[in-house]
């Protein structure tokens, strides 16, 4: 994955996040084109004035709730990109939909539809959508990030736990298929790290004592720029080793 960043372009989902954020603001900063998906638009905008007011290239909005798109969206989201940038050269599906621990039975079946939808069924359409696009570029990438799975395979994680297991597969699915192209399939878990999706889950953690998003986001653009070597495909960046 190493080589210049000016000219290159990355689309990130869920970039209106604590992550994403993170990783939109280091992507600029490494000159890349760097297109914003989220369904918050005003998260969005906060995200892009903090990275244009430090001076940084600035980014691409494209407001869109994964929850609720298709092709036909998927379709209009690629038009715009070729349009824009003639190009694609990676994607990093940082958007997750968690509403909180639960036990199954009391899941309204709306949250578990719209999880899946988004954790899983997006991220396979967007993905075969731009992966046309991804084979043409000399060095591309599509990660995905991950979790702890064995934590995940534990009670009261429902539909995110699941589509995250679901997801782990799809990493494999989709690098058994790209592996004599220039599509680097990964895998990431991030690890933890201070966001409102994990103080769903973790209420009396203390979010200072956890790292901030900003350092996951260096790791996964060092994978991006080849700075930071996968010896694997599926990357743990709590400790810098291949799972």
């Amino acid at each position: 994955m190493a080589g210049k960043s000016d000219n290159r372009t990355v689309l990130i989902t869920g970039a209106g996040g604590a992550l994403g954020a993170a990783l939109s603001r280091e992507c600029s900063a490494r000159r890349f084109n760097t297109i914003m998906l989220d369904n918050d638009g005003k998260a969005l905008e906060s995200a892009w004035d903090s990275i244009a007011g430090a001076g940084l290239k600035e980014p691409f909005l494209h407001p869109l709730d994964l929850a609720t798109s298709g092709p036909e969206q998927f379709e209009q989201l690629l038009s715009a990109i070729c349009s824009e940038f003639k190009g694609l050269d990676g994607i990093v599906h940082c958007a997750a939909s968690f509403k909180g621990l639960r036990p199954l039975d009391q899941t309204p079946p709306v949250q578990w539809l719209e999880q899946i939808q988004v954790n899983l069924n997006a991220a396979w359409l967007l993905s075969i959508t731009c992966l046309p696009m991804l084979k043409r570029s000399s060095s591309s990438f599509l990660y995905f990030l991950l979790e702890d799975l064995e934590k995940m395979k534990s009670g009261y994680w429902g539909a995110y736990g699941v589509s995250k297991q679901a997801l782990y597969t799809l990493v494999h699915q989709f690098a058994a298929e790209c592996v004599a192209s220039s599509v680097q399939v990964l895998g990431i878990n991030p690890g933890p790290f201070t966001s409102p999706l994990r103080a769903e889950a973790y209420h009396a953690e203390d979010p200072r004592s956890l790292p901030d998003p900003a350092l996951i986001a260096q790791g996964i653009c060092g994978l991006m720029t080849g700075e930071l070597e996968s010896s694997g495909l599926m990357v743990d960046l709590s400790d810098q080793r291949a799972l």
